[in-house]
């Protein structure tokens, strides 16, 4: 086997120089790392029940003696593992420059949800991050694979690592996820008829090289062969250019063709020369090897190797890097409950049960006495026995009487309570609800405050997961950008799991640009954590259902958001009922649009237009109806004004009149008292009376107006 020289600095090109350059790094991963994997492995066969030392536990086999394991650890493991589970964090993303923009982004992120649930993407979290409980550390990875065999079009896959030993990671990656790392290889199995189908003239040798749990007799078998795969970045010269949309990109990976559909073209500066520099830029190789050389190659998309890790514990410490999960520091406590535990057992096993203490006499002819402490009699006879006194007379014997057995230790119940509490220190539980005194009420903000205890002494390993899942999302971004860029029909998957079909790389038949572009802009991935989609779905409508009590807020709920509210409630028939409901608003007419063959969205339209039609004629008639029955109502008000003020004009001169012929009447009295008083008495009933009589007219002329003004026409 060929060995790259120390002082060498050039690149293995060749399949025998990059075989031995795979092989030495794998040396040098072991080395690294050869200490923290014995630990582990040694974590992981404690928490499946080995937790005795072998030397101890052969003793005491070899005497019979009892070896329990009570296994608190895996219960501990459970519950960070379990609690990281429901409140998995979830992948967003952001515009950042570039012609990126917030739809594009969206359309991205779900996008990224497809992927993830096309290939249980969470698998693939939940390995990394229960590995990284156990253990310090854990792995999972990006690929790709056709859609069909008979399809040119590949789908992104997000697979779980499950044995975190098969990966040799670059020692110099410091990164929790491992954005940093140069090289990693990555053990594998492969069904050998597989192997000769893709690889007909190769030999089926084996890869051989491995650390600490990654080793056994058993890898070479009848029907699977041990290949490796080996990922390295090198740098490769490349030219920088300048777009005129403001955007970057190598030259190498520039695209006249697409370019041009786009109207876009190298940016020139003001003397007229195109804005460009010489660069280097990371290119990710890929090797597949067996036992004696390379099989299979291929450069990969983005900067980054598509291996994600996730970090536990991480400690540097003279140069030398350890690292530990949250099952190591529990090993010696749960050892010392254990052989307590098995102490307490023992002696209370070994102890007699209660005896039955009297004389010979009394037992004699009653052979069931021989078994009264297992078996529960209902009766027990025995022969009375006496005692003879020296004046002759006998004393009777009491009866037989059970021996009290022996009594536990308080030390061996103290030392097994003390191991427990350690025990639950150590793994970050200090105090269980069901140790509380008897009698004692808890509050639930106490309970509240013990769980968020609980939650931050393991925070690091769901922040370390969030981490890991982040990174994993900007490879998807490259890797999108790189295997989606053709014109395809597209699921997309929304924040609430529905689905959406979207066609991606698509000309616009109306601005003749290309619609959802994934090779356009820059993108950002940040993420999302706390409870997932699911448990806030339940807390909004509990929340919706109580805003519901407010008539203002019930009115809007009902006229805009009806659907959101039957979609929020986790019950029969709701999406239904949302679905029935949500044509009745704007957006959720075109939401359902979005989802309709295209006939169905023309006779829906046509339907639309002719729905618009008749509300405007409707708005129309009812503004002809409104202006013409002012204009009645205003003739109407004029002709009732004319005939009051004609009344009133009448009523006052009659009143003037009445006025002025009393003064002439007051005058005249003087003058001659006799005659003036009959003359003035007599003209004053005349002037009453036809004042009266005119008030009267005037009074009916107002109520025959009236009376006109409310008649139909």
């Amino acid at each position: 086997m060929p060995v790259i020289p120390a002082q060498s600095h050039q690149p293995a090109s060749t399949d025998a120089e990059i075989f031995a350059e795979c092989a030495e790094r794998l040396r040098i991963a072991q080395q690294a790392e050869g200490e923290n994997r014995q630990r582990a492995v040694l974590a992981l066969e404690f928490e499946d029940g080995q937790q005795w030392p072998d030397d101890l536990y052969n003793l005491r086999k070899v005497s019979k003696r009892p070896t329990l394991t009570i296994n608190h650890t895996r219960t501990f493991v459970r519950r960070v593992v379990n609690n990281m589970r429901q409140q998995r964090p979830r992948i967003k993303v952001h515009p950042v420059g570039d012609g990126a923009d917030i739809d594009m982004a969206q359309k991205i992120a779900g996008l990224i949800r497809h992927i993830e649930n096309r290939s249980d993407g969470a698998i693939a979290y939940d390995i990394a991050g229960e590995s990284a409980v156990k253990i310090g550390w854990g792995y999972y990875r990006i690929l790709t694979e056709w859609v069909d065999e008979d399809s040119f079009e590949q789908e992104i896959r997000i697979a779980p690592i499950r044995n975190a030993f098969t990966v040799y990671i670059d020692p110099g990656a410091i990164a929790p996820a491992g954005e940093d790392m140069e090289w990693c290889i990555l053990t594998e199995k492969m069904k050998r008829s597989e192997f000769e189908r893709k690889f007909p003239r190769e030999q089926q040798t084996e890869w051989r090289e491995g650390g600490a749990g990654d080793q056994g007799s058993d890898w070479e078998t009848k029907e699977e062969i041990r290949l490796a795969e080996y990922f390295r970045i090198q740098r490769v010269k490349d030219t920088l250019i300048k777009l005129s949309d403001g955007s970057s990109v190598y030259l190498s990976e520039f695209n006249k063709e697409q370019a041009a559909q786009r109207n876009v073209f190298i940016a020139t500066d003001l003397r007229g020369k195109e804005i460009r520099r010489p660069t280097w830029r990371r290119q990710v190789q890929w090797f597949r090897l067996n036992g004696t050389t390379v099989v299979e190659q291929v450069d990969l998309p983005g900067k980054w190797i598509p291996i994600v890790r996730c970090e536990g514990n991480t400690l540097d410490l003279n140069g030398q890097v350890r690292r530990r999960g949250m099952i190591d520091d529990m090993m010696d406590t749960a050892r010392m409950y254990n052989y307590w535990r098995t102490c307490e057992t023992e002696m209370i096993a070994l102890a007699p049960r209660a005896p039955w203490m009297g004389t010979t006499n009394q037992f004699q002819g009653h052979p069931e006495w021989n078994d009264a402490n297992q078996k529960p009699y209902s009766k027990l006879v025995y022969n009375p026995d006496f005692i003879e006194q020296p004046d002759g007379t006998k004393t009777p014997l009491p009866p037989p009487t059970r021996v009290e057995t022996i009594q536990i230790p308080a030390g061996f119940v103290n030392a097994a309570e003390g191991a427990a509490k350690d025990l639950m220190a150590l793994a970050g539980m200090p105090h269980e609800p069901g140790v509380d005194k008897p009698g004692e009420v808890v509050s639930g903000v106490a309970l509240r405050r013990r769980q968020a205890l609980s939650d931050i002494g393991h925070f690091q390993y769901y922040d370390n997961q969030t981490r890991a899942i982040a990174h994993g999302g900007r490879i998807l971004l490259e890797y999108i950008r790189a295997y989606y860029s053709t014109q395809r029909m597209q699921r997309i998957l929304g924040e609430d799991g529905t689905p959406e079909t979207v066609e991606l790389n698509a000309i616009d038949p109306q601005t003749q640009k290309i619609k959802y572009d994934v090779t356009v802009g820059r993108f950002d991935v940040v993420m999302d954590t706390g409870p997932g989609y699911e448990t806030k779905r339940q807390e909004g409508a509990e929340q919706l259902i109580d805003l519901l009590k407010i008539a203002p807020v019930a009115e809007i709920v009902a006229k805009n958001g009806a659907d959101l509210l039957f979609r929020s409630i986790d019950g029969p028939y709701s999406e239904q009922l949302a679905d029935r409901v949500m044509p009745m608003n704007p957006e959720g007419l075109e939401k359902v649009m979005k989802g309709i063959p295209d006939q169905a969205k023309n006779i829906v339209t046509a339907l639309q237009r002719q729905l618009q039609q008749a509300q405007q004629t409707i708005q129309q008639q009812g503004l002809e109806l409104k202006y013409k029955g002012s204009i009645e109502k205003g003739w109407m008000d004029v002709e009732r004004e004319k005939i009051q003020t004609q009344a009133s004009t009448k009523v006052h001169d009659t009143q003037v009149n009445a006025d002025t012929k009393r003064e002439d009447t007051h005058v005249k009295a003087q003058a001659s008292i006799a005659v003036a008083e009959i003359g003035a008495a007599g003209q004053l009933l005349n002037t009453n009376t036809e004042a009266a009589h005119d008030r009267a007219a005037a009074k009916e002329m107002i109520q025959a107006a009236e009376k006109a003004e409310k008649s139909p026409k």
